[in-house]
């Protein structure tokens, strides 16, 4: 047994020739002066610490092993350290001395004070007391007596609550993405119920298009996209993922098993359809399959990515900056990415040039009913040659023989006309698990020291299954109650959806360079509260949504933005620019074309002539007809190298890497795509025969058009300013004037915003 394993066992060290005075006098003053400053607790060079004895066992990036740190100092191993020169012989003396007796220091000294730990994010989730307000009148919930308490202490009240149709437009276009019909709008007018707009919610949560909108949010964060991306950008198949995303939400899956069967659903006992579907998660990073390129390092490329996505998706940290170097900010150490790393390190897929037939593997097949009969056809003809040629085999052993050729080209040929199989991509793993490493400054062609899966020191231990941790160990822990990060990171997310901004601002970097919640209090009130519920989506929606702080008036107010320019406060609502997607959806709502089919293949709308222009690879866009041409903008077929202009313009993700938030931009392209594009127009035109349809005079078929496209009746001024645009269109566009007037309002920032 080596010397220095001793203490690993209880065995004290200290009087085996090195005691504790030995220590201070003789190694400490050569640590402090030659070796702490790269390498400490708080700046771990190469991952090496030699501040603490806890650090110092379990070594650095290149191992673990006690002689190298002799061989450094001595200048006889490839490291040669200090970097300032060579020690003197009896400090060299001393510190072998020491290593050789297993590191030996005081108690201060055996474990390493990790900073960083007591960072906010970093502590337990605590079910926060109620504030005392005086406006004790206004709270419909928990959520709003801390909201009016940060009011309070500033001096400002809360905004009254909107008028009923801009409510009704903003939790409808909120829970399912599409606005309220105009008989939807007249009928919730219509009920004076107390309950009326509580009922309406319940309603929204019900419907099949609240799982397409939040699971469209949800897709930013898997980076969804119908293409492998890079140069190649080859079409993959994988939008039964997407279906299964939507159902999910639908469903009201709790949180915890959400997680659970996208990060590791291929491990779970008997895993179902669905579960292996859900997988799909991390299968939707980009794939290289270009020629001459080396497999493993774009293997690894997308296991990096796989440990970056969900730092940020789900623990609201950057640990990608941990793949060359400990994280400069946070508690987070290179040895730490590469322990999660380990976990992701095992899917089997291509890895090798000589693999390229299996673009995609692993996938699961899922036949339709008809593909399954043309499959059964496809085997029998198969069959039929195979057995053709076993008999001719049989009968003309020459292997030169024209007939026996024929036929074997036959059946290769039949073979690579194998009908196309509906199919998606999942996880699975290796049967002989890769062994990690730490990729020394991040270059995966130089192997540091071996890991193991493990997570992050400064949270609370993962609770493995086994002897060893796996990929459903690490899922369990990121969505156990006891994680601190998950359920704030993802209340936060919500909130954000709902107000345009979270508690805390950066998202997806809750650590120590990332913002302080505005609300601290709150957020843990929305975490305990999402815990309570089981991890239960819509019971957050709920609760946010019937909360007064949601449902008061967006206008301006001088009063506040003197206080809080940004309205971090939420003295008012935000008005909020309408997603990508959903400018779309709100456009196919009021011209009565929207095509309400839930999930499916993705589809092809009309697209500017030239788009794949831009690409290496040049492909063909089909346009989608039928009620396939009406679809939600979330269906759109999404190109990575060359995504659909009117998703781009209005700030869709390129789907390259996890999008947290999206911005919201102000261009003219934007308005140039309003104005011109060939399916705004399409829309444009059939709303206008919409309100030629339901009204005969001027002033109806404007109330009209307004009611299908704003969810209101115009004010009177409105009413006189498009009358007289319309009387200027007859003049010039006879027989299409209600096509402008219905592109005007297409184009209006009420129609493009949330209110």
């Amino acid at each position: 047994m080596r010397v220095w394993i001793l203490p690993l066992l209880g065995v004290s060290l200290f009087g085996q020739g090195v005691d504790e005075k030995f220590f201070e006098v003789s190694v400490l003053p050569v640590l402090r002066t030659k070796c702490l400053a790269c390498h400490s607790d708080g700046k771990l060079t190469s991952g090496l610490s030699l501040q603490s004895r806890e650090m110092i066992v379990k070594g650095g990036n290149r191992g673990a092993d006690p002689q190298a740190i002799v061989k450094a100092i001595r200048h006889t191993g490839d490291v040669k350290m200090p970097p300032g020169g060579k020690l003197t012989d009896e400090q060299a003396d001393a510190i072998e001395k020491w290593v050789n007796a297993g590191f030996p220091m005081p108690e201060r000294m055996l474990k390493a004070k990790r900073k960083g730990a007591d960072h906010w994010a970093f502590q337990p989730v605590r079910r926060p007391a109620q504030p005392a307000v005086k406006q004790t009148d206004w709270p419909r919930n928990g959520i709003d007596y801390f909201i009016v308490a940060k009011l309070e202490q500033k001096g400002l009240k809360p905004s009254p609550e909107a008028d009923k149709a801009s409510l009704l437009r903003r939790v409808s276009l909120d829970l399912t993405g599409l606005p309220p019909a105009k008989e939807e709008v007249a009928r919730f007018l219509a009920d004076t119920r107390s309950d009326a707009y509580e009922r309406k919610v319940e309603e929204l949560l019900a419907s099949p298009h609240y799982g397409e909108r939040w699971g469209r949010h949800w897709l930013d964060l898997a980076r969804y996209a119908d293409s492998d991306g890079y140069t190649i950008d080859a079409p993959r198949e994988i939008w039964k993922y997407r279906d299964w995303v939507i159902n999910a939400v639908n469903a009201d899956m709790p949180f915890k098993q959400f997680v659970i069967e996208q990060f590791a659903g291929d491990l779970l006992p008997n895993p179902t359809t669905d579960q292996l579907i859900a997988t799909g998660f991390h299968r939707n990073t980009p794939s290289n399959y270009e020629g001459g390129i080396d497999f493993e390092q774009y293997r690894v490329e997308a296991v990096v990515d796989r440990v970056s996505t969900t730092g940020a998706a789900f623990m609201g940290l950057t640990l990608g900056c941990a793949r060359c170097h400990d994280h400069k900010y946070d508690p987070v150490s290179q040895r730490e990415f590469y322990q999660i790393f380990a976990f992701l390190n095992n899917v089997d897929e291509i890895d090798k040039e000589d693999d390229r037939k299996y673009f995609n593997r692993p996938f699961l097949e899922l036949p339709t009913p008809e593909e399954k009969i043309k499959l059964g056809a496809w085997k029998a003809q198969v069959h039929a040659l195979e057995k053709e040629l076993e008999a001719y085999k049989a009968t003309n052993p020459a292997k030169d023989d024209l007939g026996l050729k024929e036929r074997e080209a036959n059946l290769r040929a039949l073979e690579n006309r194998k009908p196309k199989i509906t199919s998606t991509m999942i996880m699975r793993e290796r049967d002989r698990p890769r062994q990690a490493y730490i990729h020394l400054s991040g270059d995966f062609t130089r192997k540091g020291a071996n890991v193991e899966p493990g997570t992050p020191g400064v949270l609370p231990p993962l609770k493995a299954r086994g002897a060893k941790p796996d990929r459903l160990d690490f899922a369990a822990w990121l969505v156990s109650d006891d994680n601190p990060l998950t359920p704030r990171v993802t209340a936060n997310r919500v909130w954000q959806k709902y107000f345009g901004k979270g508690i805390v601002d950066t998202e997806n970097d809750f650590g120590a360079t990332g913002d302080r919640p505005t609300h601290p209090e709150l957020l843990d009130y929305l975490a305990t509260e999402f815990m309570a519920s089981g991890w239960k989506q819509k019971a957050l929606h709920r609760l946010i949504v019937t909360s007064a702080a949601y449902r008061q008036s967006s206008n301006a107010r001088a009063d506040a933005a003197a206080v809080d320019p940004e309205n971090r406060l939420l003295a008012r609502q935000n008005r909020l620019r309408l997603d990508a997607e959903i400018i779309r959806d709100s456009a196919l709502i009021a011209s009565g074309l929207f095509a309400p089919k839930v999930g499916g293949p993705s589809v092809y709308p009309p697209q500017p002539a030239g788009v794949y222009q831009v690409t290496q690879v040049r492909r063909e866009w089909k346009t989608s007809t039928g009620a396939d041409r009406f679809r939600r903008g979330m269906y759109t077929f999404f190109q990575r190298s060359a995504p659909h202009p009117s998703l781009i313009v209005f700030d869709a993700p390129d789907a390259s890497v996890t999008c947290t938030r999206r911005i919201r931009s102000n261009t003219p392209l934007q308005a140039l795509t309003m104005l011109n594009d060939e399916s705004t127009t399409e829309f444009a035109e059939a709303l206008a025969k919409q309100v030629e349809r339901q009204a005969q005079s001027d002033d109806e078929r404007l109330r009209v058009a307004y009611e299908l496209a704003l969810n209101r009746a115009p004010r009177a001024d409105e009413t006189d300013r498009l009358k007289r645009f319309l009387n200027v269109q007859r003049d010039s566009r006879k027989g299409h004037e209600w096509a402008a007037v219905a592109r005007v309002l297409i184009n209006l920032d009420e129609f493009l915003t949330r209110p």
